[in-house]
């Protein structure tokens, strides 16, 4: 299932403090696809997805996770995105 992940840094994000959150998003073979968002490609619940990457954020930082169904337009993308997307469909 396709999540898309955004999110609120209450610090830097060069932060030593957020390595272990963009570690595991890379790791998760995630796809950045605006500056405080993220897609990646996973097999669990979004409440599940939620609390992994929650659990690697500060207390007082804020993440947004929902599950994409299907992709109407985009635009101000990374590059990439659309190859990404490509490679891993959401689900209709």
């Amino acid at each position: 299932m396709i999540f898309a992940l955004t999110y609120d840094l209450k610090n830097e994000e060069s932060s030593a403090a957020y390595t272990p959150l963009l570690e595991e998003l890379r790791r998760r073979g995630g796809h950045r696809y605006q500056a405080s968002a993220w897609l990646v490609n996973v097999n669990n619940k979004v409440e599940e997805v939620h609390a992994h990457f929650k659990k690697l954020m500060d207390s007082n930082d804020s993440l947004w996770v929902s599950e994409l169904t299907g992709i109407h337009s985009g635009s101000g993308l990374q590059p990439g995105t659309v190859q990404w997307l490509k490679a891993n469909p959401p689900c209709r």
